[in-house]
Formats: C-alpha cells, structure tokens, sequence
C-alpha cells in the first residue's frame, strides 16, 4: 500500500477516534475522570495527529524521498 494512502487512512482513524472520545466524555458525569481523560488521553492523541498530519505534509513534499545521487545508474539533473 502506498505509505501516503496508509498514513492518511491513520490519521482519518484517530480523528475518528479523539471524536468518539469526546462523545464518551460528554456523556460521563464524573468530571475528575473527565479531566483524566482529557489531559492524559485526549491532549496525547491530539498531539500524535498534529506531528502525523506533519508527516503527513513532509511525505506529500518529497522529504522522505532517496537522494537520487544514492540511486545507482540514474544521472541526476
């Protein structure tokens, strides 16, 4: 599978998932497990899907792309 197509597939996967937590935690009425959740849990997802979009990015710019001069046979212009 093409990495792009793979890290955009997971970073579909945890937004659903950091919206479904936000449906649980508007549904529980203790707010000390709500204020677990959300600095423990929630912020860490929402960081992980910031620095993946990130990648994200730099895959879909060519970062992660072989130096063609580490290619062998292949002149670079």
């Amino acid at each position: 599978m093409n990495t792009l197509k793979h890290l955009n597939k997971i970073s579909a996967k945890l937004h659903e998932l950091i919206e479904e937590l936000d449906i649980m935690m508007d549904n529980i009425d203790n707010d000390e497990l709500c204020d677990e959740l959300d600095t423990n849990i929630r912020s860490n997802m929402e960081f992980t899907l910031t620095q993946l979009d990130l990648t994200i990015d730099d895959v879909s710019d060519g970062v992660y792309e072989k130096d063609p001069s580490d290619q062998e046979g292949e002149e670079w212009d």
